[in-house]
């Protein structure tokens, strides 16, 4: 795939940039640099890009809810950030489930499915082991969906919303499950993508209006496309070895975000290791031709 119109919209290193949202509502970006502890906000309107929240929470995934609110998922749990008229913080982060964490853990990329509820999986570094994936629901306590992953990170939906994919990178796979929305279960896995060392490792995901999914690949210097099958079928080269999620935006959802990290850099300031590579940490966009989902809002 052509990667000429490919744009640096944030030229700030962010030292884990991830979980890029698109708010529909404000036409704005929103992403986690997860280590800095901040969350910013890309306007494409003025081209502008600034810090939207700063805090003591390694926030690793967020969702914006249907009353407007944010839900955090951090390294301390699971937080609610209430946003005033202006469309700013008005108050501290409220704690909405007290998760027990185990050291070092912490949540990592999460999802919400089409009844609202939270789809969110936790990682250990440096070890990356006894990560979990829970389903968070209102007036319920958190349930554990999968355990024993290594590291928890990129899911959606199919466009029929019967099928649920999650990704564990340091396995390079995507799995397919079954997905029952009325519940919130998934069952039957299958694998639908297995990547291997040379190409990189699946990060974060997003599916198209096409049914095919965008995959991030950390190591990888690319974004890749998979048909329904998990194929390869389109690739955009990036000059940042460490692309981190996806996530289509713009008025008709055409413009492609992606993020990117400039983690284990020799020089976290530049992104740049001592041999020239450039390991990343700005925000770019891409038009790729195809139109992407809104995301649904969580019901919290």
């Amino acid at each position: 795939m052509n990667s000429q119109n490919l744009v640096c919209v944030h030229k700030g290193i962010c030292h884990l940039g991830e979980g890029p949202i698109w708010n529909v509502k404000q036409q704005k970006l929103f992403w986690t640099d997860i280590i800095k502890r901040e969350i910013w906000i890309y306007d494409p309107v003025g081209n502008s890009s600034r810090i939207f929240w700063k805090g003591n929470l390694q926030v690793g995934g967020f969702a914006f809810t249907r009353r407007g609110a944010i839900v955090l998922c951090s390294d301390k749990g699971i937080y609610l950030l209430n946003i005033n008229s202006d469309g700013l913080p008005n108050t501290e982060p409220s704690l909405l489930f007290d998760i027990p964490l185990s050291e070092n853990e912490m949540f990592n990329d999460i999802t919400v499915d089409p009844e609202g509820r939270i789809f969110a999986g936790t990682v250990s570094r440096p070890d990356f082991t006894n990560g979990t994936l829970y389903c968070i629901e209102k007036r319920k306590n958190p349930v554990v969906v999968l355990n024993n992953l290594y590291c928890s990170n990129g899911m959606t939906f199919s466009l029929d919303e019967k099928y649920f994919f999650h990704t564990d990178s340091n396995l390079k796979r995507i799995t397919k499950y079954d997905y029952d929305s009325r519940t919130g279960e998934i069952s039957n896995p299958g694998i639908y993508f297995q990547g291997t060392s040379e190409i990189g490792s699946p990060d974060g995901i997003t599916l198209d209006s096409q049914n095919h999914m965008w995959v991030a690949f950390w190591g990888g210097s690319c974004v890749r496309r998979l048909d329904t099958a998990g194929k390869v079928v389109a690739e955009i080269s990036l000059p940042v070895k460490q692309p981190s999620s996806v996530m289509f935006g713009g008025y008709d959802l055409n413009e492609l975000y992606i993020t990117s990290a400039c983690e284990n850099a020799d020089n976290i300031s530049t992104g740049y290791c001592n041999d020239g590579t450039f390991l990343g940490g700005p925000l770019y966009k891409i038009c790729p031709g195809v139109t992407g989902r809104a995301e649904w809002l969580a019901d919290f």
